[in-house]
Formats: structure tokens, sequence, C-alpha cells
């Protein structure tokens, strides 16, 4: 009734899955390392944006205080 003996099917059963598991090795591998990577820019971004919070915010000149990251007109003098 039932063959005892393994087939060569069971062989490439065996090789199917762990193909497969191959592969999905190497996918969680390669989204770890972009994970790491995106984890690592990010870090330099926040400390980017903690070192220009740090900077003053407003610079007095002329008597007008004047955002230091935009272009707000100036109060200019005359002379």
């Amino acid at each position: 009734m039932f063959d005892a003996t393994p087939s060569d099917a069971v062989g490439y059963v065996f090789s199917a899955y762990l193909f497969f598991l191959l592969m999905v090795l190497v996918y969680i591998s390669i989204l770890g390392a972009k994970f790491q990577r995106i984890n690592r820019e990010l870090g330099e971004l926040i400390e980017e944006l903690e070192a220009e919070n740090a900077e003053p915010d407003a610079v007095v000149e002329a008597g007008v205080a004047v955002d230091s990251g935009s272009n707000a007109p100036r109060k200019e003098s005359s002379v």
C-alpha cells in the first residue's frame, strides 16, 4: 500500500523548503540593513535639528529683531 522508502521527490521538497528559508533570511537581513541605515540617518537629522535649535532664534540688527533663518525684511538706516 505505502512505499516505506523515500523517493526522489522528498529530496526536492526538502531543497525547496531550504531554498525558501534561505530567501526569507536574505530578505530579513536586507530589511535589517535598510532599517539600520534609516535609523542612522534619522539620528543625524535629529542631531542637526538639535544643533540648529541650540543657536539663538533671533538676531537683533539695527533695533529690529530678525529671524536668522528667514529672509525677513530688515530695517535699513537712512543716512
